[in-house]
Order: structure tokens, then C-alpha cells, then sequence
């Protein structure tokens, strides 16, 4: 009996998994989760917490369903020391200073990396297929009037009265600047979670949008969890950095309460607010005998822009006290905010009944990005493992969106 038990300690102790609890925290940091968030059914906080300080450890399966909540691998639980925060060469255009984004978090990491990764793949195709450079990628800089650079804009996107009368209201104009910005060689890439995995949703709070300039490949990424109606304004916020040269991390609302004081943020605001709402246009509808809900309501018809956007440009115009600005954006954009939810319920209802992914594939990708995947791929160029890892999905979902799109493969 004493030989049994004591084999059976044994086997016991080879099990248990004696990891650095200095790295849970790490990692915990780095992910942004709580002790809470990282329980389960099978494994408490009050475990975690003990095997963070060093006092008990966890056995092998339990580590190893820890690492993959902490999304990074099983063998880095055991390193003796801690890797320093990670840093990227991104201007963090969310300061002052506009330094490298510091401590950014670990699904902002891999939307970035995935981001980067594409735009380089699809860099190289261009290169590969002898197009030419973008002229209008830095094509000015901030000492140019932004009336200038909003109107080389609306060229380039090919945005006039006509555009804007096609369109019955802001979401389909939103769609429309989004193919034409695709159209002129931007790839624009909108999604709510990292990857096509629902449970990783962006926080808003992190950021709204960012842009990644290459003269051959610029790409603007928008976080679809913010409200529509606030994307657009995103979206030529993020043009406007892309036709100066100048890329990096903005968290854009459209509001004053903490007004950026980066120079290069308050440039593009003022390019995209010239855009989407020429100043010599607007002032026609903008009445001093209506109430400012009824001249927001006739601007954001004519113009097909939210509220937001009319807003923002009556302030900068002085049409309206800066208190009251405040209110009407945080009401707006709560109602905007509310009706989302429900369109989202909605859909989530149609996707359980059968198959919506594929309605915002393309949207997370970029259309532009996945048409030139599947030619690359039809020319033999990718590989079925290739192109699957550009898509984000497995090869079976690889198989079926080339079926979707009457691919040659």
C-alpha cells in the first residue's frame, strides 16, 4: 500500500504544471482581463489568484486552458522573466505627442498585426503586377488649406451633389464612400472583433480607426463597434491622413470634451468636416429662425450625413453654444447607439437561423483586398494554405467563399 500511494503522489506531482505566476500577470495586462473574466466553471478566481502569487499551481490541463484564455502559448506560463510591454511603431495620434503607441492591448495587437500583414501581401501584388505608385498619398502636408485637400479628396473619390442624391441617407452614403475610397486604391477594412472571432469584440474606448500609409498599399482599419453614424466622419478623418503621409491610432467622436490638441488630429477633423460638409454649401441650411434639431435634421438630409456630422460643423461654424453642442452629440449618439442594438439583435437572430458571415466578410477583409486574393490565387501565385491565412478562416471556409464568388479553382 505505502509503494501505491507513494507512486500515485508521484504521478500526481508530474502533473502539476509549476509555472511563473509573475507571467499570468503579465499576460493579464496585456489582454486586459480581469482575474474574473480568465474563471470558468472548472477553475475559480480565487485559483487563479493563488497561482498569480506564486502560493499554489495548477495541474497541466488547467494551465494550458489558462494560456489559451490569455491567448499566448502554453510554454511562455514557465518563462522566469517577464517579457516588457510591448511597444509598435505606430503614432499614437490619441496625444499630444504622437509617440508609439505603449501598453496597447493584446486584440489591438492582433488587429494591427493582421492589418499590417495584408497591406504587405497586398504591397507586393501590386508591385508584382507593375502598378504604379498612389499619387495622392502624401500628396500635402499640414501647411496646405484644408479646402484644398478636401477638394483634391472629392476628385480622387469622385463625390459630388450627384453622389450624395443617389444616396437616401448617411449608412448608404457610408457604403458608397467606402467603395469609392476601395476604388482609388485604399483598402478599407471594418470589423467590431478581432479576426471573424465574435468573443473578441474592440473596445471603442481603445480606439475608433487608424491608418497604415504606403504609396502603393494605404489602409484604413475603422472599429465597427462604434456607432455608424460616427464612421463616416472616421472614415474621411482617416482619408485626410492618408492624403498628407501621415498615418498612425485616432479615437475620433465627434464631440470637444477632450478635443485632441495633436495638430495633425485637428488637421484631418477640419478635411474631413470639409468633405463630407463643404462650408460654402452649408450655409444655406442653416437658419437662425428654426430650431437647431430642425436645421441638423434638413443638413443631414441634404448632405447624407448623421447628425453628428452636421453638429460638428455648426460648432466649428459658432451656429451653436458649446453646451448645447455637448448634449445634442451625447443624444444623438446615444439614440444612434440604441438603434444599432436593436439592428444587431435582429441580425444576430438571422445568423442563428443560417449564415450572415459571409455578408460581413468582405467587410472585416476589404473587398478590394479578398477579390485580389482569389485572382492570385486562380493565377496560381498563393497557395489554398495561403490564401486561408490571408482570409483569417480555415480551408474548408476557404473552399466555400471561393465557391461563393464563382472562383476558377
Amino acid at each position: 500500500m505505502d509503494f501505491l500511494h507513494q507512486e500515485v503522489i508521484e504521478v500526481e506531482d508530474m502533473a502539476i504544471a509549476r509555472i511563473n505566476g509573475s507571467m499570468i500577470a503579465w499576460a493579464r495586462r496585456r489582454a486586459g482581463a480581469s482575474i474574473d473574466a480568465l474563471a470558468t466553471k472548472s477553475i475559480s478566481p480565487q485559483e487563479i489568484a493563488a497561482w498569480e502569487k506564486g502560493d499554489d499551481f495548477p495541474n497541466e490541463t488547467e494551465a494550458q486552458k489558462l494560456a489559451d484564455r490569455l491567448h499566448i502559448g502554453y510554454p511562455m506560463l514557465f518563462m522566469t522573466v517577464v517579457p516588457p510591454d510591448e511597444k509598435i511603431n505606430v503614432p499614437d495620434l490619441r496625444t499630444v505627442s504622437g509617440i508609439p503607441v505603449s501598453n496597447p492591448s493584446l486584440d489591438f495587437l492582433k488587429v494591427l498585426d493582421d492589418t499590417a500583414a495584408r497591406q504587405e501581401w497586398y504591397r507586393s501584388e501590386r508591385i508584382d503586377d507593375d502598378k504604379s505608385p498612389l499619387k495622392f498619398v502624401g500628396k500635402f502636408s499640414l501647411k496646405t488649406s484644408t479646402q484644398i485637400v478636401a477638394e483634391d479628396m472629392r476628385s480622387v473619390l469622385s463625390l459630388d451633389a450627384h453622389t450624395r442624391n443617389d444616396c437616401k441617407d448617411f449608412e448608404a452614403f457610408l457604403k458608397v464612400l467606402v467603395a469609392r475610397a476601395e476604388r482609388s486604391g485604399v483598402l478599407v477594412m471594418r470589423s467590431s472583433v478581432v479576426g471573424h472571432d465574435p468573443t473578441r469584440t474592440l473596445k471603442v474606448s481603445e480606439f475608433r480607426g487608424f491608418a497604415l500609409i504606403d504609396a502603393f498599399a494605404p489602409v484604413i482599419f475603422i472599429n465597427d463597434q462604434d456607432a455608424k453614424a460616427a464612421q463616416i466622419f472616421t472614415l474621411a478623418h482617416e482619408l485626410a491622413h492618408i492624403w498628407i503621409g501621415e498615418g498612425g491610432v485616432s479615437d475620433r467622436k465627434p464631440d470637444d470634451r477632450k478635443n485632441s490638441k495633436n495638430i495633425i488630429e485637428l488637421f484631418c477633423d477640419q478635411v474631413a468636416a470639409e468633405l463630407l460638409v463643404p462650408a460654402k454649401e452649408f450655409a444655406p441650411y442653416w437658419h437662425k429662425q428654426q430650431s437647431i434639431d430642425q436645421n441638423v435634421r434638413s443638413a443631414s438630409l441634404h448632405f447624407r450625413v448623421s447628425s453628428l456630422v452636421v453638429l460638428r460643423r455648426a460648432k466649428d461654424a459658432n451656429l451653436i453654444p458649446l453646451g448645447i453642442y455637448y448634449s445634442k452629440v451625447e443624444e444623438q449618439y446615444d439614440a444612434y447607439r440604441r438603434r444599432e442594438k436593436e439592428k444587431l439583435e435582429q441580425q444576430k437572430k438571422r445568423e442563428r437561423k443560417g449564415g450572415n458571415f459571409w455578408a460581413s466578410f468582405d467587410l472585416r477583409n476589404s473587398l478590394t483586398f479578398n477579390n485580389a486574393v482569389v485572382a492570385s490565387l486562380e493565377a496560381q501565385r498563393t497557395t489554398y494554405t495561403e490564401a486561408a491565412s490571408l482570409f483569417g478562416v480555415g480551408l474548408k471556409a476557404t473552399v466555400n467563399y471561393l465557391k461563393r464568388v464563382g472562383a476558377n479553382h
